[in-house]
């Protein structure tokens, strides 16, 4: 049985229409004379002789059954139909020279190899980084990245690294710190939460009991203060050893957070956590690349501080 698009026409086979494209040789000719305006300047950039580049248009415009140009005494002109058929020629070339160049660049990128140690702040590291390596790995199939999480200064951990993600620079001898982006906090907590008690001012935590682990004890009073409320006393308390358990604390209904905004931007997006409050947003230390002086010129440790950069700088998750 004969098969059949699904518009009740013969199906095509693949790619059939590339048989109806003019000489393709040509095409680049008659582009070249376009844009000059002169056969000769064509042929000089073709590396061909002007006979060479006439043959190519004659075989054009046969090939469509009009004239391309009108042949004048200093140079030539395109006509209408040339006019719309270089408009159209100069998009696809366009489009093919922006293809080449993606192509070059994968290839350029897949070659590059290699093992780079990341150390991490743990929460950084399951909250945020671990989500996105994935990305990575896709981009860099080549680079093995090794994680290990610690909240040391980087500078006891010795060379056991190559970049390490911290709260804050790093100012050490050897030590390279960039702002990776900025730590700004907010209470958050499960939308069920809010159905026993709404937030609706920062008075109303007063009702509800906050979360609190064993690095950002002191943050709930910061952020309080800056709240104009640093007198209120919550229904109770709850602490953790890891930022990461007082999370996962906040997302299983056990109280409000002060969350860290890029550590939560999964948890906002799928709706496990809500912010009640729009503000004020309590600002900690930035999250800080640290990268050693003697690695920094390493093609995969500069393949992936690069990556970083560029995904710390996109919301979760990407469009």
């Amino acid at each position: 049985m004969e098969r059949k698009s699904h518009a009740g026409s013969p199906a095509q086979p693949p790619h059939a229409e590339r048989g109806r494209l003019p000489p393709l040789n040509a095409l680049r000719g008659f582009e070249a004379v376009a844009r000059h305006g002169s056969f000769a300047a064509a042929a000089a950039e073709l590396n061909v002789t002007h006979w060479a580049v006439g043959k190519q248009i004659r075989l054009l415009e046969d090939w469509f059954g009009k004239p391309l140009f009108e042949r004048r005494p200093r140079g030539v002109q395109l006509t209408d139909e040339g006019a719309a058929l270089l408009a159209d020629v100069g998009k696809a070339f366009d489009g093919l020279a922006a293809g080449a160049e993606r192509l070059r660049h994968r290839s350029a990128v897949r070659r590059v190899s290699g093992v780079v140690r990341v150390n991490a702040l743990a929460s950084f590291a399951l909250c945020w980084l671990i989500p996105r390596l994935a990305d990575f790995e896709s981009r860099y199939p080549d680079i093995e990245v090794r994680l290990s999480t610690s909240s040391r200064r980087l500078r006891y951990v010795g060379d056991a690294f190559d970049v390490g993600v911290r709260s804050g620079p790093e100012t050490a001898a050897g030590l390279r710190s960039t702002a990776l982006m900025a730590d700004l906090r907010l209470p958050a907590c499960s939308p069920s939460v809010l159905q026993r008690h709404p937030i609706q001012a920062v008075a109303d935590l007063r009702s509800h009991t906050l979360l609190h682990s064993t690095s950002t004890r002191a943050a709930w009073a910061g952020w309080l203060q800056e709240a104009g409320a640093p007198g209120l006393r919550p229904a109770r308390h709850l602490d953790f050893d890891h930022v990461y358990l007082q999370l996962g604390a906040a997302v299983e209904g056990l109280g409000v957070t002060l969350a860290s905004l890029p550590l939560i931007e999964r948890e906002i997006a799928t709706g496990r956590l809500v912010c009640p409050l729009a503000g004020p947003a309590w600002r900690g230390p930035d999250y800080t690349l640290v990268v050693g002086d003697d690695r920094a010129g390493d093609t995969a440790v500069a393949a992936f501080t690069q990556w970083i950069a560029a995904a710390a700088a996109v919301k979760y998750p990407p469009a």
